[in-house]
């Protein structure tokens, strides 16, 4: 149904709408355009930037793993240098020469012997299980010609803590001096029980070059380290290993103290996924604590390895995501840790087998890009705001002449719309003036026109019709009404009746069967209780309106009363009837209704049988409908005839 508006308010909206609507559109559009815009700019220097980063950072990885490598080659050629030397040393077991001096060795209160006066070179130490016969004393005295190359690689280079030699009955020369050494390794330490001596034996190291040792606990008390080893030989008895220390402190400080751009940082693990030297952020991101131990814990009796393995960590997640990446053979990947996307970059240190990661925080990379992002959005924003200020102005504004433009043309609009009202009150109607407007003047000048002719003309025609005439026009349409309900415009209560009855006697001539249907509107009294009765009236107006457009051609719709209907199906079985009531319903349940959007309604179906009169069909309907309301409403409920005698009695 159609909502009737006054002429006044439609050409007040539709000046408001012609003047502010292409506005508002081309101004959305430009908005639209500008936040559009400033986003594909975001994401294309977000794109770059990530494409640059992407690229530089394998540049600048493969770049630091080399230099790493290069460093890591020339501590190995170090090593190897002292290893030559100190085989030089036990070739020639008939000289000893002493660079700095006799040294001062004592045996301590616990068995074992060391060098207790620092001259400038190394300390030793001997194990107290070692017997010591001439040629250990001449091995604990003598190699004091290895000191000068010792110290010469520990002030040579940065990285390197210590330089020493180990051997098979368990001596150790090292330097710097150490003032007890025998309190710091203890009366009896077992050379070949640690990495830093075994790695590097036939067992492990049949090629007798250098080998990386993994991180572990220094005995000497420099904390966590690494070392790199070469095993001295004479002839083909391994007289000892030869090595030069690195701690993990200096590592982390040296090596992975680097510069990196964008924030970026860098871990080291071992081959096996233990950790060598992590900066604390990156424990910080991943969740993990090294535990810090001092020197003076450093002790022969500490566990002698690194507590982080990132392929065991307890967290599934971090140790499943940890593993992918350093087992992965590429280069390049983008990980999620903790929620913030990474770009990763891991390297592997050929000398070593070491692999290196680098990791960019994309959230602080792009967070220059983001800001300019945010003060472009604060821009429009602010754009719109000041667009909300002018538009209120100008609303204001345009409401004023919009409502004087409707002002001046809906008053003679409704002036002759008083006028009409009037007419045929008196045959003289009222004569309208000129309003200035062309249009309206226009019309006002052909309403005069009309009005005359329709005087002129409905007196020649009051005077040529016979009252006959008009008695009979008036009975037909009483007749109209009495069959017709007011409200819908459907058959009424009676003309049903009538068209039951036909049927009924049609049926009983011909054997052919109809049925009766009754429908009711489900919770009808909630509408009127909630809406109002208007809406009731109109919600039922509505559905007459579908089910005039919803029923077969041969069948007859009508106002049973309320908010109940009455369809009857000529010439329909039981089937057929109950097939147009589930289509009825169907249709119902879809419509859109003005206000209340959605209703149901139940229906009860019956089939004439021969014999019954029609208050029993209706009746049988009415069972079906209250069967249905009891189900649960919104459902098609059928009543059967019940059985009858051979007399035609029912039973």
């Amino acid at each position: 149904m159609i909502r009737s508006v006054s002429l006044q308010r439609l050409i007040y909206r539709s000046a408001l709408a012609s003047s502010l609507v292409p506005i508002f559109a081309i101004e959305i559009v430009l908005l639209l355009l500008y936040f559009s815009v400033s986003q594909y700019l975001y994401e294309r220097q977000q794109d770059a930037l990530l494409t640059e980063v992407n690229r530089d950072l394998i540049e600048i990885s493969q770049r630091e793993a080399a230099l790493i490598n290069n460093r890591l080659q020339s501590l190995s050629r170090l090593t190897m240098i002292i290893r030559d030397s100190q085989e030089s040393f036990f070739r020639r077991s008939d000289s000893c020469v002493l660079p700095n001096g006799e040294p001062v060795l004592q045996q301590a209160p616990s068995g074992a012997w060391y060098k207790a006066e620092d001259n400038g070179g190394g300390s030793v130490y001997y194990s107290a299980a070692t017997a010591l016969d001439s040629t250990a004393r001449w091995k604990m005295r003598c190699s004091e010609s290895l000191d000068v190359l010792l110290k010469a690689s520990v002030d040579a280079s940065p990285l390197v803590t210590q330089a020493y030699l180990n051997t098979r009955d368990d001596m150790n020369r090292i330097y710097p001096f150490i003032p007890n050494s025998a309190d710091q390794f203890g009366p009896a330490m077992h050379m070949a029980d640690y990495n830093f001596y075994y790695l590097a034996d036939a067992q492990h190291n049949p090629g007798r070059g250098p080998v990386w040792t993994d991180v572990y606990l220094d005995p000497a008390g420099q904390g966590w380290m690494v070392s790199s080893i070469a095993p001295v030989y004479n002839e083909d008895v391994l007289e000892g290993v030869a090595g030069i220390d690195i701690t993990v402190e200096r590592f982390i400080d040296a090596i992975l103290g680097m510069n990196m751009p964008w924030n970026a940082t860098a871990f080291m693990t071992d081959a096996n996924g233990k950790v060598m030297a992590m900066p604390a952020e990156t424990e910080r991101l991943l969740g993990v604590k090294a535990t810090a131990v001092s020197a003076a814990e450093g002790n022969i009796g500490t566990a002698a390895h690194r507590d982080i393995n990132l392929l065991q960590l307890t967290d599934p997640s971090l140790r499943t995501l940890l593993s992918d990446l350093l087992v992965s053979e590429e280069r390049l990947q983008h990980l999620m840790i903790h929620d913030r996307d990474f770009i990763v970059s891991v390297e592997t240190v050929a000398e070593t087998g070491w692999r290196i990661v680098f990791l960019v925080d994309e959230q602080q990379l792009l967070k220059p890009i983001a800001d300019l992002q945010t003060s472009s959005n604060r821009i429009g924003f602010l754009a719109i705001s000041v667009m909300v200020i002018f538009y209120a102005a100008f609303f204001a504004y345009l409401d004023h002449k919009s409502r004087r433009l409707a002002s001046r043309l809906a008053n003679p609009i409704i002036h002759l719309s008083e006028v009409t009202g009037r007419v045929g009150e008196t045959f003289e109607a009222e004569k309208l003036e000129s309003v200035g407007i062309s249009e309206i003047d226009r019309l006002y000048a052909n309403f005069n026109h009309m009005n005359e002719q329709l005087r002129e003309r409905t007196q020649a025609l009051v005077d040529s019709e016979s009252r006959a005439q008009v008695q009979r026009k008036e009975a037909e349409i009483l007749e109209r009404l009495a069959i017709t309900d007011r409200l819908t415009g459907l058959y009424n209560r009676r003309k049903l009746d009538e068209v039951m009855a036909y049927e009924c006697e049609r049926s009983l001539r011909s054997r052919q069967p109809f049925g009766v249907v009754i429908l009711d509107i489900d919770h009808f009294k909630s509408i009127n209780d909630q809406f109002g009765h208007p809406v009731g009236d109109q919600v039922i107006t509505e559905l007459a309106l579908l089910l005039r457009s919803s029923i077969r051609r041969i069948d007859i719709v009508g106002r049973w009363g309320g908010e109940e209907f009455i369809l009857i199906c000529p010439t329909t079985d039981i089937n057929g009837t109950l097939q147009v009531a589930e289509t009825l319903r169907g249709a119902i349940a879809k419509h859109s209704f003005p206000v209340i959007q959605s209703l149901t309604a139940s229906f009860g179906v019956a089939a004439y049988v021969n014999g019954e009169t029609l208050d029993e069909l209706v009746n049988r309907a009415d069972k079906g409908l209250y069967d249905a309301k009891r189900s649960g409403r919104n459902r098609v409920g059928a009543s059967m005839p019940a059985p009858r005698g051979e007399d035609g009695v029912y039973l």
